[in-house]
């Protein structure tokens, strides 16, 4: 029997280095089944897109002291609009999207193209479960409780001392936020902003638990995703 082929996801800088022709011509390869959850049309993802509103954005990365020195990714990057204000505003080294869904991917890159901003942002159509998270300083998401539970782990073993990740509504379970003070999150109007630093983040005691009220805006998302694709 002849093994199965192995799937090799291009790097950020081979994807930008790509004529455009082909920047995309591994889409079909990307909707193969896998043990993570599924939200509509791609099977592998772990949250349905969702944009975080500008002021959480610009909160987000004020809280994550993001600067020059830094590179920033976003896990699931949508629009790109985190990616963008990391650079436009903060003025980061570089800036990283990966986002699974080629109909979010497609458009943003000519979003990138049409900006200029080739040499600093950058955008993966893939599975951030299947790439190398090391050379991130600074990490951003919005997935769901789930998700962020099945990313601990890579996060652990990627990410470098000093790393911040930054999650927008949902903890990461058994991490310890960067807050001293209760709650254990930053808020800006009914958002919350989970700021975490490695590997403070994971070798803490306190832990910060499941609410109520996160389950029930998971729901609520969920709920949201649901009804526009039904």
């Amino acid at each position: 029997m002849r093994s199965p082929e192995k799937r090799i996801i291009p790097s950020a800088e081979e994807i930008r280095l790509m004529p455009r022709s082909r920047r995309f011509d591994g889409l079909p390869s990307l909707r193969r089944d896998n043990p993570f959850l599924s939200w509509g049309d791609v099977p592998h993802s772990v949250a349905p897109f969702v944009p975080t509103p500008v002021n959480v954005v610009r909160r987000m990365l004020k809280l994550a002291e993001v600067g020059p020195d830094d590179v920033v990714y976003d896990l699931g990057c949508g629009d790109g609009r985190i990616l963008f204000m990391a650079v436009e505003e903060f003025e980061v080294r570089r800036a990283v999207g990966y986002d699974i869904n080629p109909s979010m991917a497609e458009p943003l890159q000519e979003k990138i193209e049409n900006s200029g901003l080739e040499e600093r942002i950058e955008v993966v159509n893939a599975n951030f479960f299947e790439v190398d998270l090391s050379p991130a300083s600074v990490v951003t998401m919005y997935l769901t409780t789930s998700g962020n539970s099945k990313l601990r782990p890579k996060l652990e073993e990627e990410l470098g001392d000093g790393a911040r990740v930054v999650s927008h509504d949902f903890p990461v379970h058994n991490w310890t936020t960067d807050k001293s003070s209760e709650p254990p999150h930053y808020t800006v109007g009914s958002h919350k902003i989970y700021l975490y630093r490695i590997p403070e983040a994971f070798e803490n005691e306190i832990r910060v638990k499941r609410s109520k009220e996160e389950e029930g805006r998971w729901k609520r998302i969920r709920g949201l995703f649901l009804s526009e694709n039904s």
